[in-house]
């Protein structure tokens, strides 16, 4: 998981060429270290996921550790909604700017166990 999100960090801090497209990919690695994150959190909770979709393990997180860590599941969905809008490419929309890219890096980040 930590290797998504070191990698996201790497590709900020690159110019040139790629930062065209660099913050779409930021948010794509950090997506997928939040996915594996997500999975880790709740099988320390003691569910098993298997195939279900992250909006269900979205789901199962809020009531894994609505007791012990009220504010999770909302950071965590934030994270969620945030990267996936800012992961997909719509005429009408700027891409994500520097700054965002590394404070939902460092959220997801901040969700690790």
């Amino acid at each position: 998981m930590s290797d998504w999100l070191d990698q996201a960090q790497r590709l900020l801090c690159t110019g040139g060429e790629a930062a065209a497209h660099r913050n779409r990919s930021v948010c794509w690695l950090a997506r997928a270290g939040l996915e594996y994150i997500v999975r880790d959190l709740l099988r320390d909770a003691g569910y098993e996921v298997g195939e279900a979709s992250m909006r269900t393990q979205l789901s199962c997180l809020e009531a894994a550790y609505h007791r012990r860590q009220p504010q999770l599941a909302a950071r965590t969905e934030y994270a969620w909604a945030a990267l996936s809008r800012a992961s997909h490419q719509h005429a009408y929309e700027l891409s994500p700017t520097d700054d965002e890219c590394r404070h939902l890096v460092a959220l997801v980040r901040s969700l690790q166990t």
